[in-house]
């Protein structure tokens, strides 16, 4: 059996924050998380998109980068890549099956609660962008911020996506407890950036620090042509036209905080930044990513209120003429009810699936939920609702198109079901 799937078993145990345990691990590894520069990113949406074009971007200007996500798509090895490229197999196998002992070890020496799959996911990253001496690595928390595993660290940079409301039964049910916990990787000297924030979430971020930066005070940002032609002025520089490979305004809003954290991180380390090729040549599969053209399909791994209502934004400034059909799944800690109203202006059909994956929701309680707002929905198995889709489009090709969504773990799905077999964005 691959190591990885050892390590999922502790999933079963569930998520545990706190800082003790990865703390202990990390010491008796030699603290590899403090042989590189890290840029630390949190917040609700945009993670994962501002933390690729980070790492993009520097990869192009000639440093050795590390980026650590999650979750991943298809396969375990993409939480780690080094410029780009994940993990081998072999590789991780090896580091997976050492940290497992090193936790345990430590865990019933220290007489302290087991290690998490997170947190041991965590100190894998760290020792792995240690032993490959990275110059800097990106961090993406887990959850939250203030106890994610991911917090031991002392960044050159803070980041903060957009906040929003999500994975309230850890975080809080509102959005000022969010934001505090969001708040939580701020450290005490270092510069933070963060994407525009509501009046409420910015006074939590500024008890943390009084000189947090917003991207879109500073950075300026222009779309001047399709389908995402964009003209860029930073503090030190107007840029050239520049086409930014992930599309929709929320997209735009993410560019301007990866870019202001670039030319902060350029002043700290003397270099001045470029960054067409960068913001050019980005793959983040899942977000607003076209799966099929015939019939034509995209997936976004769009998955709470703030998510629908940006996915909502870029259909129409995209297909500005097409009807939708949704599919949708999600997982069980989900608000379902705030994602479908957010979207409820655009659908034309849905179809509700069910998530045969830890913390899937099954496709009928979801429909229940859905149909109580009003809205009809029918629930399928993947294959099935697929089949109904392309039927549906059928009707009215060229004025249809089909839009996949709810959770990042569809692409897992639809692989399985082998729906992106004509595709060559999914291998």
């Amino acid at each position: 059996m691959e190591a990885y799937k050892n390590l999922y078993l502790r999933t079963a145990d569930g998520i545990k924050p706190g800082l003790e345990v990865i703390n202990q691990i990390l010491n008796q590894l030699g603290n590899p998380h403090q042989n590189f520069a890290i840029i630390h990113v949190a917040g609700t949406n945009g993670k994962g998109s501002v933390s690729a074009m980070i790492e993009s971007v520097l990869r192009e200007n000639g440093f050795k980068t590390g980026l650590f996500t999650s979750p991943h798509l298809l396969d375990f090895s993409e939480r780690y890549r080094i410029n780009g490229k994940s993990i081998s197999k072999k590789k991780l196998n090896r580091i997976i099956i050492t940290m497992e002992k090193v936790a345990d070890d430590i865990c019933a020496k220290e007489n302290i609660r087991n290690a998490t799959f997170f947190e041991i996911s965590t100190a894998i990253a760290f020792q792995y962008f240690s032993d490959e001496k990275v110059d800097i690595a990106i961090i993406e928390v887990g959850m939250g911020g203030r106890w994610d595993a991911t917090n031991v660290v002392i960044p050159v940079i803070s980041v903060i996506t957009h906040i929003g409301m999500d994975h309230t039964n850890f975080l809080g049910n509102t959005i000022i407890k969010i934001a505090g916990e969001k708040a939580g990787i701020i450290k005490k000297g270092r510069p933070v950036v963060s994407a525009p924030q509501d009046d409420e979430v910015k006074k939590i971020l500024e008890i943390e620090s009084k000189s947090i930066l917003y991207s879109n005070e500073v950075v300026k940002i222009n779309k001047i042509g399709n389908p995402q032609k964009l003209k860029i002025e930073t503090m030190s520089q107007s840029l050239s036209p520049i086409n930014l490979s992930l599309l929709g305004e929320h997209q735009r809003e993410n560019c301007s905080v990866a870019v202001l954290t670039i030319e902060m991180l350029g002043d700290l380390l003397n270099f001045q930044p470029v960054y067409k090729k960068g913001l050019e040549n980005i793959e983040w599969p899942g977000r607003f990513m076209k799966f099929s053209e015939s019939p034509p399909a995209i997936i976004d791994g769009a998955h709470n209120p703030d998510g629908a209502r940006n996915l909502v934004k870029t259909l129409k400034e995209i297909y500005p003429k097409m009807k939708f059909g949704f599919i949708v799944g999600f997982l069980d800690d989900k608000d379902i009810e705030g994602f479908i109203k957010n979207l409820s202006s655009i659908i034309s059909k849905l179809w509700v699936i069910p998530m045969d994956v830890s913390r899937g929701n099954s496709a009928e309680e979801s429909v229940s939920i859905i149909n109580n707002l009003g809205i009809d929905a029918e629930a399928l198995s993947v294959k099935q609702a697929w089949m109904s889709a392309k039927l549906w489009t059928n009707k009215e090709k060229d004025k249809r198109l089909i839009v996949a969504t709810g959770s990042l773990r569809l692409i897992e799905i639809f692989n399985y079901e082998e729906i992106f077999l004509d595709t060559k964005l999914i291998s």
